[in-house]
């Protein structure tokens, strides 16, 4: 079952004629959205999983500072960063493209001929798709928790069934990343737990999201979801 938007899904349509340009590795990372930005630091206005697009006005020209540049909007949870050619993007450093490799960060290149607004349109009506298969796909998980759990089924089998429902992996932990319940994994490394309630749910490839505990912190626990399609 496929539910969400990659970068790779943008790479195919044959209308975008997007190129990569470096850190193709990431290219199976969550879409959300499409948001046009010339800041040099636009990430206190971002939730995640955005495609950054950019003529190129805010990125900075020296190596380093380019570097700084592409791992806030990582470190944001952007799912990649698309460049206009032929318009105001400096010459990308090799401190960049590497960092793009290193990270996983998709830096992708869009033709001149093709406007912005096709990159957010193509996004918008894929975001929609994906909006009514999770319907289905949430109100299947909600119909049958009832039965689930009449079943009497320990916590790990719990868990494993709700991941065949669901399409996803399923990963519960403390907020330092332990594992929580017996047979119940924690989540694999390199997946950046929410630091408070308030944080983005989006992740990487799935979402991350704060579990209270009667009488405990605000944020006691996490599940992840790491989609398994």
């Amino acid at each position: 079952m496929d539910t969400h938007t990659t970068v790779e899904d943008l790479l195919r349509s044959p209308a975008l004629q997007l190129r990569v340009v470096a850190g193709e590795r990431g290219l199976g990372r969550s879409v959300s959205w499409a948001h046009v930005s010339e800041l040099e630091d636009p990430t206190p206005w971002l939730l995640g999983a955005e495609v950054i697009m950019t003529t190129g006005i805010g990125v900075p020209r020296a190596g380093a500072a380019q570097r700084a540049y592409l791992e806030r909007l990582d470190d944001a949870g952007v799912a990649a960063l698309a460049l206009s050619a032929g318009l105001h993007v400096p010459p990308l450093r090799r401190a960049f493209l590497d960092a793009a490799e290193e990270r996983g960060f998709p830096v992708l290149e869009v033709p001149l001929a093709v406007p912005f607004i096709a990159i957010a349109q193509e996004v918008a009506a894929a975001v929609q798709e994906d909006a009514r298969q999770r319907l289905g796909a949430q109100l299947q998980v909600f119909g049958a928790l009832r039965w689930l759990a009449s079943e009497g089924l320990d916590t790990a089998g719990l868990f494993q069934r709700l991941e065949r429902l669901s399409g996803y992996a399923i990963h519960l932990s403390t907020p330092q990343g332990r594992p929580l319940l017996p047979g119940v994994p924690a989540p694999p490394p390199g997946v950046r737990l929410p630091a408070s309630a308030d944080a983005p749910p989006t992740i990487p490839g799935g979402f991350a999201l704060p579990v209270p505990a009667p009488g405990g912190p605000a944020v006691c626990s996490a599940v992840t979801a790491t989609c398994t399609c």
